[in-house]
C-alpha cells in the first residue's frame, strides 16, 4: 500500500504543473493563490504547481534530503505564514515588474494576525511563476529560499 500511495504520490508531483492554469498578470496568481484558502479548503494553494523551475528544484532538493516519514525544512504553509488559515483584509498589490520580473505584495490577517509578504515571480514560457516568497514582518522575517536551501 505504501508502494501504491509513494507512486501516485510520485505520478501526482509530475504532471499537477501541467494542470496549473497560466497567469499572464502576477499579481492575478496571488490573488488566484489566496481565492484557494476558502473555509472549507482543506489544503489552500498548490504552490509547486506555480513555481518557477528554481523554486521547484528547491522543493525537489529539500525532500531528497529528508528521511523518509519526516517533515522537511518547511513546517509550515509560507503563503498563510502559518499552519492553519482563517484569512480576512487581503490586499494584492504589484510593487515592481519588467518583462522577466515581478514584485508582488500581499498584506492579509490570518487567524487575527495581520502579515505582509513580498512574492518575486519571474515571467516563463507559460506565463508568471513564483520564484520567492519572503515575509517583511518585523520579528518574523523569513525568505522561502533561504529555508528550502538550508541543509
Amino acid at each position: 500500500m505504501r508502494i501504491l500511495l509513494a507512486a501516485l504520490t510520485l505520478v501526482a508531483a509530475t504532471i499537477s504543473p501541467a494542470w496549473a492554469e497560466n497567469f499572464d498578470d502576477p499579481a492575478a496568481l496571488i490573488e488566484f493563490a489566496y481565492s484557494q484558502y476558502t473555509p472549507d479548503s482543506m489544503s489552500g494553494f498548490d504552490l509547486r504547481a506555480h513555481a518557477s523551475q528554481d523554486l521547484l528544484a528547491l522543493f525537489e532538493a529539500d525532500e531528497a534530503r529528508t528521511p523518509d516519514g519526516e517533515i522537511g525544512a518547511l513546517e509550515f504553509d509560507p503563503m498563510v505564514n502559518g499552519q492553519d488559515f482563517d484569512l480576512g483584509d487581503l490586499a494584492v498589490v504589484e510593487t515592481e515588474r519588467t518583462d522577466a520580473r515581478a514584485l508582488v505584495t500581499a498584506s492579509f490577517t490570518n487567524m487575527g494576525t495581520l502579515q505582509e509578504l513580498q512574492f518575486t515571480l519571474v515571467a516563463t514560457a507559460d506565463g508568471w511563476a513564483i520564484d520567492d516568497i519572503e515575509s517583511v514582518e518585523p520579528g518574523f522575517e523569513w525568505k522561502l529560499t533561504d529555508i528550502l536551501g538550508a541543509e
